[in-house]
């Protein structure tokens, strides 16, 4: 062995690597504080579920490129005591771990794990090659990187199989691999036999041995071989750990701890700001106002590219894939690392000040129209392996372009009016918030009645003709299921979602105000609504105002009822709906992760969904999330058009129901097929309507 050359090589790959992991985190030092270290028990099993054990990886559709990436993660997870155990072979003869001598139990049940990675690494790199140079799948992007990357993971295994080949060429070694390596290294002659010696515990080894021995290489040559394989290893290591930090492969560091520091539930709810505070932020104006955690995020992107195989932006041809502004990002900083450093390391105010207005602003590196596009359906989020936090990003550009530069498209501001003047974004008067139920004689809150559900009836469903529909569908099914209920009527306003991620907080902070107030006047406890987008500000956002309640959508409440027997729908009409098909809202499904109920609402009269290939968490969005239903859709296939087509596919020429449980998801689907000439064969449905007809069916009116 030799310690001084391993000495070396240690000394100067870890200092090399030192100093650039001190120059790629120090920027970070100055931007936005983020508390990601606290409840650390939930942290914990997060990072084991998502980091060390891959969970995303495998799924999404993603099978096999899932499986070829565990492969190599596994490898450098169980080499790493390899590794260490080969640079103590460099300072010392016949090294080993504690109980991991190759002659003990122990030490051979690790040997044989070791090799069985090394060769499913090897099948992972062959895979990956494939991939990238012969297939080429859309959401890969080619680069020298990926290969040069590929190819230092295949040297690392491949000189770990020489180096145990060149070992079990020797039939009668009967020492530890230190000993052996000591006797090749010392020149003692080898007895080859009649050939190599097969080892059960070593299968990557023995293949090496067979290898060298098939090329015919000469007993003298093996110590030469041993020692080569060996610091050529070392070497690869120190080179492979000291090149990460310069590209996309910089993941290889960051994602465990990346994992780690997600967000935790509840993960659609977006950061509240305090506009209150005298250093107030109101979204992201340059890179310095990105979170560490932000920069990190783009430190972390494998540029996988599953954040585009599902996004409605990325296929329906918009100006935004999630990929891209990572990437975009990332460059970013680096650009500004330099000014951001300096900007850490500022004492007074001027020095800062100037420091500050070095910066460009946040659309050099991502143009509006990039922000502007995202849907917030949450799948670049839930198909990321890593936890990249996308969404709220592109939210707090927005949030800048509204709060400071009144800069926002015309949609939005018609749409903000009508929130902030009359508690609605169409815009109608607030007085008319109940007229879809006056026949209905429904009870109030205000009646000062006890009732245990309030039916937060939401602004689609009070303001909207269609919607209208359902709300008294929903109606008719807690009559039925004797269901004490009461709604607010004029008294209830807009939660204020589209407001929020369109990036007006502060009218979003009003209308939340507004209706914790309300609902806690009433002490509210239960909430029932029909849109998913109300679901998710009520349950998981109006918190962050004081206002915590038990909120349920309609599907499952009848879900709930049905399976206590207080609601018995009758079969559904075939010939009335045809075959059935659902659409996942995404606040529903990909954000709440509520996929059964309405499936269970469906089959409670008579129904049976035929799944369309995108369903459940993996759903298709229909292109009205992120207050986009406001906005016009410009460039592109319009999203809901290509979801429509996909319902179609799955009910066949025949025709069908296409059914949801979102009024946006039910008008943009509707829309949809209408922009498709469908009309005559596809009808669109919301859960309620379906089960409401099956009561009617039950009672004999149809």
């Amino acid at each position: 062995m030799s310690p001084l050359l391993t000495a070396a090589l240690l000394v100067a790959g870890l200092a090399f690597f030192a100093f650039t992991m001190v120059r790629r985190l120090a920027p970070l030092a100055a931007l936005r504080p983020d508390v990601r270290w606290d409840r650390v028990g939930e942290r914990a099993r997060a990072l084991l579920a998502f980091g060390l054990g891959q969970k995303r990886l495998p799924d999404r559709g993603e099978r096999v490129p899932g499986a070829l990436h565990v492969m190599i993660f596994v490898a450098f997870l169980v080499l790493a005591l390899r590794t260490i155990t080969m640079f103590g072979m460099g300072f010392a003869d016949g090294f080993h771990l504690p109980l991991l001598a190759e002659d003990a139990p122990l030490g051979r049940a690790y040997l044989f794990v070791k090799d069985l990675v090394v060769l499913g690494a090897l099948v992972g790199v062959a895979g990956f090659l494939w991939r990238r140079l012969v297939t080429r799948p859309d959401r890969v992007t080619l680069s020298t990187e990926g290969v040069v990357i590929l190819l230092f993971i295949a040297g690392l295994m491949l000189t770990d199989v020489t180096f145990d080949g060149a070992l079990l060429l020797d039939p009668g070694a009967a020492g530890g691999l230190g000993r052996e390596v000591a006797r090749l290294l010392e020149g003692e002659p080898l007895r080859l036999g009649a050939g190599p010696r097969f080892d059960a515990a070593a299968p990557a080894g023995s293949l090496g041995a067979l290898a060298l021995h098939g090329l015919g290489v000469a007993p003298s040559s093996l110590a030469a071989i041993a020692g080569v394989s060996l610091f050529l290893h070392l070497a690869l290591v120190l080179v492979f750990l000291n090149v990460l930090p310069y590209g996309k492969h910089f993941h290889i560091v960051t994602a465990l701890p990346n994992v780690f520091f997600a967000r935790l539930s509840p993960i659609a709810a977006l950061r509240k700001l305090d506009l209150e505070a005298e250093d107030a932020s109101f979204g992201t104006a340059t890179v310095k106002d990105l979170s560490w955690k932000e920069a990190w995020d783009v430190y972390s992107c494998t540029e996988c590219g599953r954040c585009q195989t599902h996004c409605p932006t990325y296929v329906t041809g918009k100006p935004l894939t999630h990929k891209e502004v990572n990437r975009a990002l990332r460059r970013h900083l680096g650009e500004q690392a330099a000014g951001l450093t300096a900007l850490a390391r500022a004492k007074d105010a001027a020095t800062k000040e100037a420091a500050l207005a070095a910066l460009p602003p946040i659309t050099a590196a991502v143009p509006p129209e990039t922000f502007w596009a995202c849907t917030t359906c949450g799948w670049c989020e839930t198909a990321c392996p890593v936890l990249i936090e996308n969404v709220p990003r592109l939210v707090d550009m927005r949030r800048h372009q509204v709060l400071v530069e009144s800069s926002f498209p015309d949609e939005a501001a018609r749409a903000f009016k009508g929130i902030e003047t009359q508690g609605n974004p169409w815009g109608i008067g607030s007085n008319r918030r109940a007229e879809w139920c006056a026949d209905l004689d429904v009870p109030r809150a205000s009646s000062g009645e006890a009732f245990e559900w309030l039916f937060f009836v939401g602004c689609a469903g009070a303001f909207d003709d269609r919607q209208k529909k359902v709300s008294r569908a929903i109606v008719k099914i807690l009559r039925e299921a004797k269901v004490s209920f009461a709604i607010l009527g004029e008294e209830e306003t807009c939660t204020g979602d589209a407001a929020r991620r369109l990036g007006n907080e502060y009218l979003f902070q009003m209308q939340a105000q507004a209706t914790v107030e309300t609902l806690n006047a009433y002490r509210v406890r239960k909430i029932l609504v029909q849109c998913p987008h109300c679901l998710n500000t009520l349950a998981n956002e109006l918190p962050q105002f004081g206002g915590r309640y038990e909120v349920v959508h309609h599907a499952q409440l009848v879900s709930r009822l049905v399976a206590e027997g207080r609601l018995a729908p009758a079969a559904a009409a075939a010939k009335e709906l045809g075959t059935v098909t659902l659409h996942d809202p995404c606040y529903l499904a990909r954000w709440n992760g509520i996929t059964e109920a309405p499936r269970e609402a469906i089959a409670a009269a008579g129904v049976a969904v035929r799944e369309m290939p995108r369903n459940r968490a993996q759903g298709f969005c229909c292109g009205a999330g992120g207050g986009r239903f406001w906005l016009e859709e410009k460039l592109g296939t319009r999203v809901n058009r290509n979801r429509v087509e996909e319902a179609a596919a799955t009910l066949g020429a025949a025709g069908g129901t296409i059914a949801t449980g979102c009024p946006f998801c039910l008008t943009m689907m509707k829309d949809g097929v209408a922009d498709a000439g469908r009309e005559e064969t596809i009808r669109v449905l919301d859960v309620a309507e379906i089960v409401a007809a099956g009561l009617d069916r039950a009672a004999g009116k149809a």
